[in-house]
Protein backbone atom coordinates (compact mmCIF):
# COMPACT_ATOMS: atom_id res chain seq x y z
CA UNK A 1 0.00 0.00 0.00
CA UNK A 2 1.50 3.33 -1.05
CA UNK A 3 1.50 6.35 1.23
CA UNK A 4 -0.20 9.57 0.13
CA UNK A 5 3.24 11.07 -0.48
CA UNK A 6 4.25 8.14 -2.72
CA UNK A 7 0.96 8.34 -4.63
CA UNK A 8 1.50 12.07 -5.24
CA UNK A 9 5.01 11.58 -6.61
CA UNK A 10 4.13 8.49 -8.68
CA UNK A 11 1.13 10.26 -10.23
CA UNK A 12 3.30 13.25 -11.18
CA UNK A 13 6.05 11.06 -12.71
CA UNK A 14 3.56 9.12 -14.86
CA UNK A 15 1.58 12.22 -15.85
CA UNK A 16 4.76 13.91 -17.05
CA UNK A 17 5.94 10.84 -18.94
CA UNK A 18 2.59 10.35 -20.67
CA UNK A 19 2.48 14.03 -21.66
CA UNK A 20 6.10 14.55 -22.71
CA UNK A 21 7.66 11.12 -23.13
CA UNK A 22 10.63 12.17 -20.99
CA UNK A 23 12.05 11.31 -17.61
CA UNK A 24 11.61 13.72 -14.74
CA UNK A 25 13.85 14.51 -11.80
CA UNK A 26 13.07 15.69 -8.27
CA UNK A 27 13.75 19.38 -8.94
CA UNK A 28 11.43 19.47 -11.98
CA UNK A 29 8.73 17.65 -10.02
CA UNK A 30 8.77 20.37 -7.34
CA UNK A 31 8.58 23.21 -9.87
CA UNK A 32 6.08 21.76 -12.35
CA UNK A 33 3.64 20.11 -9.96
CA UNK A 34 3.96 22.49 -6.97
CA UNK A 35 4.68 19.60 -4.66
CA UNK A 36 5.30 20.96 -1.17
CA UNK A 37 8.23 18.70 -0.45
CA UNK A 38 11.94 19.32 -0.66
CA UNK A 39 13.95 17.89 -3.54
CA UNK A 40 15.78 15.66 -1.07
CA UNK A 41 12.51 14.24 0.29
CA UNK A 42 11.22 13.60 -3.25
CA UNK A 43 14.46 11.82 -4.12
CA UNK A 44 13.94 9.53 -1.14
CA UNK A 45 10.33 8.86 -2.18
CA UNK A 46 11.47 8.12 -5.74
CA UNK A 47 14.09 5.75 -4.41
CA UNK A 48 11.41 3.90 -2.41
CA UNK A 49 9.14 3.72 -5.47
CA UNK A 50 12.01 2.36 -7.52
CA UNK A 51 12.81 -0.27 -4.89
CA UNK A 52 9.15 -1.29 -4.92
CA UNK A 53 9.21 -1.68 -8.72
CA UNK A 54 6.85 1.19 -9.64
CA UNK A 55 9.43 3.28 -11.50
CA UNK A 56 12.86 2.75 -13.01
CA UNK A 57 15.88 4.76 -14.13
CA UNK A 58 16.72 5.13 -17.78
CA UNK A 59 20.22 4.41 -19.08
CA UNK A 60 21.99 7.70 -18.47
CA UNK A 61 19.47 9.95 -16.74
CA UNK A 62 18.76 10.37 -13.07
CA UNK A 63 15.07 10.80 -13.92
CA UNK A 64 12.54 7.99 -13.68
CA UNK A 65 9.88 6.46 -15.91
CA UNK A 66 7.03 4.13 -14.94
CA UNK A 67 7.26 0.34 -15.07
CA UNK A 68 4.28 -1.85 -15.96
CA UNK A 69 3.60 -2.21 -12.23
CA UNK A 70 3.58 1.58 -11.95
CA UNK A 71 1.23 1.86 -14.93
CA UNK A 72 -1.16 -0.68 -13.43
CA UNK A 73 -1.26 1.11 -10.09
CA UNK A 74 -1.81 4.43 -11.84
CA UNK A 75 -4.65 3.05 -13.99
CA UNK A 76 -6.37 1.28 -11.09
CA UNK A 77 -5.84 3.73 -8.24
CA UNK A 78 -4.79 7.21 -9.40
CA UNK A 79 -6.26 7.95 -12.82
CA UNK A 80 -9.33 10.14 -13.15
CA UNK A 81 -11.18 9.44 -16.41
CA UNK A 82 -11.79 12.59 -18.41
CA UNK A 83 -15.40 13.33 -19.37
CA UNK A 84 -16.18 14.24 -22.94
CA UNK A 85 -17.24 17.77 -23.81
CA UNK A 86 -20.77 18.45 -25.05
CA UNK A 87 -19.33 19.11 -28.51
CA UNK A 88 -17.58 15.72 -28.57
CA UNK A 89 -20.72 13.93 -27.39
CA UNK A 90 -22.81 15.70 -30.02
CA UNK A 91 -20.38 14.68 -32.77
CA UNK A 92 -20.57 11.03 -31.73
CA UNK A 93 -24.36 11.07 -31.35
CA UNK A 94 -24.76 12.65 -34.79
CA UNK A 95 -22.76 9.79 -36.32
CA UNK A 96 -25.08 7.22 -34.76
CA UNK A 97 -28.24 9.16 -35.68
CA UNK A 98 -27.26 9.16 -39.36
CA UNK A 99 -26.87 5.41 -39.58
CA UNK A 100 -29.52 2.93 -40.68
CA UNK A 101 -30.86 0.39 -38.23
CA UNK A 102 -28.47 -2.33 -39.39
CA UNK A 103 -26.28 -3.82 -36.71
CA UNK A 104 -23.24 -4.30 -38.93
CA UNK A 105 -23.42 -0.66 -40.09
CA UNK A 106 -23.53 0.56 -36.49
CA UNK A 107 -20.56 -1.57 -35.45
CA UNK A 108 -18.57 -0.59 -38.53
CA UNK A 109 -19.26 3.08 -37.80
CA UNK A 110 -18.28 2.63 -34.15
CA UNK A 111 -14.92 1.25 -35.24
CA UNK A 112 -14.45 4.17 -37.63
CA UNK A 113 -15.40 6.79 -34.99
CA UNK A 114 -12.94 5.35 -32.47
CA UNK A 115 -10.02 5.30 -34.89
CA UNK A 116 -10.75 8.85 -36.08
CA UNK A 117 -11.00 10.31 -32.57
CA UNK A 118 -7.95 8.52 -31.17
CA UNK A 119 -5.73 7.92 -34.24
CA UNK A 120 -5.25 4.39 -32.89
CA UNK A 121 -6.28 1.02 -34.28
CA UNK A 122 -9.84 0.23 -33.19
CA UNK A 123 -11.23 -3.21 -32.41
CA UNK A 124 -14.98 -3.86 -32.31
CA UNK A 125 -16.26 -7.41 -31.84
CA UNK A 126 -19.92 -8.10 -32.51
CA UNK A 127 -21.77 -9.99 -29.76
CA UNK A 128 -22.21 -13.62 -30.72
CA UNK A 129 -25.73 -14.79 -31.43
CA UNK A 130 -25.43 -18.10 -29.64
CA UNK A 131 -27.98 -17.22 -26.95
CA UNK A 132 -30.57 -15.67 -29.24
CA UNK A 133 -33.69 -17.66 -30.17
CA UNK A 134 -33.95 -18.70 -33.80
CA UNK A 135 -37.07 -17.54 -35.65
CA UNK A 136 -36.39 -19.22 -39.00
CA UNK A 137 -33.66 -20.92 -41.01
CA UNK A 138 -33.82 -21.06 -44.78
CA UNK A 139 -31.43 -23.03 -46.97
CA UNK A 140 -31.72 -21.81 -50.56
CA UNK A 141 -30.51 -24.10 -53.37
CA UNK A 142 -28.32 -22.20 -55.86
CA UNK A 143 -26.93 -25.35 -57.44
CA UNK A 144 -25.95 -28.79 -56.13
CA UNK A 145 -22.68 -27.44 -54.71
CA UNK A 146 -23.72 -23.96 -53.61
CA UNK A 147 -26.44 -22.99 -51.16
CA UNK A 148 -27.48 -19.79 -49.40
CA UNK A 149 -28.10 -20.14 -45.67
CA UNK A 150 -30.30 -17.50 -44.06
CA UNK A 151 -30.68 -17.48 -40.28
CA UNK A 152 -33.18 -15.10 -38.69
CA UNK A 153 -33.28 -14.63 -34.90
CA UNK A 154 -36.34 -13.49 -32.96
CA UNK A 155 -34.91 -9.99 -32.55
CA UNK A 156 -34.59 -9.87 -36.36
CA UNK A 157 -30.83 -10.29 -36.71
CA UNK A 158 -30.34 -11.79 -40.15
CA UNK A 159 -27.21 -13.68 -41.18
CA UNK A 160 -26.81 -14.54 -44.87
CA UNK A 161 -24.07 -16.97 -45.86
CA UNK A 162 -23.04 -18.51 -49.17
CA UNK A 163 -21.83 -22.07 -48.59
CA UNK A 164 -19.84 -24.14 -51.05
CA UNK A 165 -20.32 -27.89 -50.59
CA UNK A 166 -17.78 -30.61 -51.20
CA UNK A 167 -20.58 -33.15 -51.59
CA UNK A 168 -23.44 -32.25 -53.89
CA UNK A 169 -27.02 -31.93 -52.63
CA UNK A 170 -30.22 -31.83 -54.66
CA UNK A 171 -32.82 -29.12 -54.31
CA UNK A 172 -35.31 -31.70 -53.00
CA UNK A 173 -32.99 -32.97 -50.26
CA UNK A 174 -32.14 -29.43 -49.20
CA UNK A 175 -35.85 -28.60 -48.98
CA UNK A 176 -36.41 -31.60 -46.72
CA UNK A 177 -33.59 -30.42 -44.45
CA UNK A 178 -35.04 -26.89 -44.25
CA UNK A 179 -38.51 -28.19 -43.40
CA UNK A 180 -37.22 -30.48 -40.63
CA UNK A 181 -35.22 -27.69 -39.04
CA UNK A 182 -38.05 -25.14 -39.17
CA UNK A 183 -40.64 -27.61 -37.83
CA UNK A 184 -38.45 -28.10 -34.78
CA UNK A 185 -37.92 -24.34 -34.42
CA UNK A 186 -41.71 -23.84 -34.37
CA UNK A 187 -42.27 -26.35 -31.57
CA UNK A 188 -39.20 -25.62 -29.44
CA UNK A 189 -37.16 -22.61 -28.36
CA UNK A 190 -33.99 -23.18 -30.38
CA UNK A 191 -31.01 -20.99 -29.49
CA UNK A 192 -28.53 -19.89 -32.12
CA UNK A 193 -25.79 -22.08 -30.72
CA UNK A 194 -28.11 -25.13 -31.04
CA UNK A 195 -28.59 -24.66 -34.77
CA UNK A 196 -25.27 -26.42 -35.43
CA UNK A 197 -26.36 -29.59 -33.63
CA UNK A 198 -29.79 -29.34 -35.24
CA UNK A 199 -28.34 -29.33 -38.75
CA UNK A 200 -25.95 -32.15 -37.89
CA UNK A 201 -28.77 -34.19 -36.37
CA UNK A 202 -30.90 -33.89 -39.50
CA UNK A 203 -28.27 -34.15 -42.17
CA UNK A 204 -24.93 -35.53 -40.96
CA UNK A 205 -23.51 -35.97 -44.45
CA UNK A 206 -23.14 -32.21 -44.81
CA UNK A 207 -21.01 -31.21 -41.83
CA UNK A 208 -19.43 -28.38 -43.82
CA UNK A 209 -22.80 -26.56 -43.68
CA UNK A 210 -22.78 -26.44 -39.89
CA UNK A 211 -19.17 -25.30 -39.71
CA UNK A 212 -19.79 -22.36 -42.01
CA UNK A 213 -22.96 -21.27 -40.21
CA UNK A 214 -21.27 -21.56 -36.83
CA UNK A 215 -18.67 -18.98 -37.87
CA UNK A 216 -21.35 -16.35 -38.41
CA UNK A 217 -23.15 -17.14 -35.17
CA UNK A 218 -19.95 -16.23 -33.32
CA UNK A 219 -20.13 -12.60 -34.48
CA UNK A 220 -17.97 -10.43 -36.70
CA UNK A 221 -14.78 -8.41 -36.14
CA UNK A 222 -14.46 -4.77 -37.25
CA UNK A 223 -10.96 -3.24 -37.47
CA UNK A 224 -10.04 0.32 -38.41
CA UNK A 225 -6.66 2.00 -38.80
CA UNK A 226 -4.63 -1.14 -38.07
CA UNK A 227 -1.62 0.32 -40.01
CA UNK A 228 -1.09 2.70 -37.06
CA UNK A 229 0.28 -0.29 -35.13
CA UNK A 230 3.10 -0.71 -37.64
CA UNK A 231 4.62 2.75 -37.08
CA UNK A 232 8.16 2.80 -35.70
CA UNK A 233 8.48 -0.97 -36.04
CA UNK A 234 11.31 -2.88 -37.65
CA UNK A 235 10.63 -5.05 -40.69
CA UNK A 236 10.45 -8.37 -38.86
CA UNK A 237 8.02 -7.07 -36.24
CA UNK A 238 5.82 -5.51 -38.92
CA UNK A 239 5.68 -8.77 -40.88
CA UNK A 240 4.67 -10.75 -37.78
CA UNK A 241 1.90 -8.32 -36.83
CA UNK A 242 0.66 -7.87 -40.41
CA UNK A 243 0.44 -11.62 -40.87
CA UNK A 244 -1.72 -11.92 -37.77
CA UNK A 245 -4.00 -8.97 -38.64
CA UNK A 246 -4.61 -10.39 -42.12
CA UNK A 247 -6.44 -13.29 -40.48
CA UNK A 248 -9.52 -11.61 -39.01
CA UNK A 249 -10.87 -14.78 -37.43
CA UNK A 250 -7.55 -15.26 -35.64
CA UNK A 251 -7.53 -11.64 -34.46
CA UNK A 252 -11.08 -12.00 -33.19
CA UNK A 253 -10.23 -15.18 -31.31
CA UNK A 254 -7.14 -13.57 -29.79
CA UNK A 255 -8.98 -10.54 -28.46
CA UNK A 256 -11.91 -12.59 -27.19
CA UNK A 257 -9.43 -14.82 -25.38
CA UNK A 258 -7.66 -11.76 -23.96
CA UNK A 259 -10.92 -10.52 -22.48
CA UNK A 260 -11.82 -13.97 -21.13
CA UNK A 261 -8.42 -14.59 -19.56
CA UNK A 262 -8.16 -11.19 -17.87
CA UNK A 263 -10.52 -10.16 -15.12
CA UNK A 264 -12.41 -7.22 -16.55
CA UNK A 265 -14.87 -5.00 -14.72
CA UNK A 266 -18.23 -4.98 -16.47
CA UNK A 267 -19.52 -1.50 -17.26
CA UNK A 268 -16.02 -0.03 -16.87
CA UNK A 269 -13.10 0.65 -19.19
CA UNK A 270 -10.26 -1.86 -18.83
CA UNK A 271 -6.60 -1.70 -19.86
CA UNK A 272 -4.26 -4.56 -20.74
CA UNK A 273 -0.60 -3.58 -21.11
CA UNK A 274 1.48 -4.93 -23.97
CA UNK A 275 3.46 -7.49 -21.98
CA UNK A 276 0.16 -9.15 -21.09
CA UNK A 277 -0.97 -9.28 -24.72
CA UNK A 278 -0.23 -12.65 -26.38
CA UNK A 279 0.97 -10.97 -29.57
CA UNK A 280 4.64 -10.64 -30.47
CA UNK A 281 5.51 -7.05 -31.34
CA UNK A 282 2.85 -5.37 -29.18
CA UNK A 283 4.92 -5.16 -26.00
CA UNK A 284 4.99 -1.34 -26.19
CA UNK A 285 1.23 -1.07 -26.76
CA UNK A 286 -1.90 -1.21 -24.64
CA UNK A 287 -5.36 -2.58 -25.34
CA UNK A 288 -8.00 -0.26 -23.86
CA UNK A 289 -11.50 -1.70 -24.06
CA UNK A 290 -14.97 -2.06 -22.64
CA UNK A 291 -17.45 -4.93 -22.84
CA UNK A 292 -20.94 -4.04 -24.07
CA UNK A 293 -24.12 -6.11 -24.24
CA UNK A 294 -26.80 -6.87 -26.77
CA UNK A 295 -29.44 -8.73 -24.81
CA UNK A 296 -27.60 -11.54 -23.04
CA UNK A 297 -24.69 -11.54 -25.50
CA UNK A 298 -21.46 -9.60 -25.03
CA UNK A 299 -19.21 -7.75 -27.47
CA UNK A 300 -15.97 -5.79 -27.18
CA UNK A 301 -15.11 -2.23 -28.20
CA UNK A 302 -11.63 -0.77 -27.77
CA UNK A 303 -8.38 0.53 -29.23
CA UNK A 304 -4.78 -0.64 -29.51
CA UNK A 305 -2.41 2.27 -28.99
CA UNK A 306 1.04 3.05 -27.62
CA UNK A 307 1.60 2.31 -23.95
CA UNK A 308 2.42 5.97 -23.54
CA UNK A 309 -1.04 7.29 -24.40
CA UNK A 310 -3.37 9.83 -22.76
CA UNK A 311 -5.32 7.21 -20.81
CA UNK A 312 -7.66 9.67 -19.16
CA UNK A 313 -8.94 10.96 -22.51
CA UNK A 314 -8.90 7.59 -24.28
CA UNK A 315 -10.74 5.79 -21.48
CA UNK A 316 -13.32 8.56 -21.26
CA UNK A 317 -13.98 8.25 -24.99
CA UNK A 318 -14.34 4.46 -24.92
CA UNK A 319 -16.57 4.66 -21.85
CA UNK A 320 -18.97 7.04 -23.61
CA UNK A 321 -18.95 5.26 -26.97
CA UNK A 322 -19.50 1.80 -25.46
CA UNK A 323 -22.51 3.05 -23.50
CA UNK A 324 -23.96 4.84 -26.54
CA UNK A 325 -23.36 1.73 -28.65
CA UNK A 326 -25.14 -0.49 -26.14
CA UNK A 327 -28.04 1.95 -25.91
CA UNK A 328 -28.32 2.18 -29.71
CA UNK A 329 -28.32 -1.54 -30.46
CA UNK A 330 -30.77 -2.40 -27.67
CA UNK A 331 -33.37 0.35 -28.05
CA UNK A 332 -34.99 -1.09 -31.19
CA UNK A 333 -35.11 -4.11 -33.43
CA UNK A 334 -32.04 -4.13 -35.62
CA UNK A 335 -31.52 -5.80 -38.95
CA UNK A 336 -28.08 -7.41 -39.04
CA UNK A 337 -28.05 -8.31 -42.72
CA UNK A 338 -24.57 -9.70 -43.41
CA UNK A 339 -23.98 -10.84 -46.96
CA UNK A 340 -20.84 -12.98 -47.15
Amino acid sequence: MLSEREKLVLNAIIDFYLSCGETIGSRTLVKKYNIELSSATIRNVMSDLEDAGFIEKTHSSSGRIPTDLGYKYYLNELLKIEKLSMEEKKRINNEYDQKMNALDNILKETSSILSKLTSYASVVIEPNHKKENIKKVELVHIDDYLILAIIVTEDLNVTTKKIKLQTGITKEKLQVLSEKINNKIKTQKIKSYEIVDLIKENFEAYNDIEKEIYKDIEGKLYLSNSPSIFKNKNVNEVLDIMEMFNEKQEVRNIFEEIVKSNEYVEGKVNVILGDDLPVKGLEDYSFVYSVYKKGDSKGVVGVIGPKRMPYSKTMGLIDYISKELEKTINKEKLIGNKEK
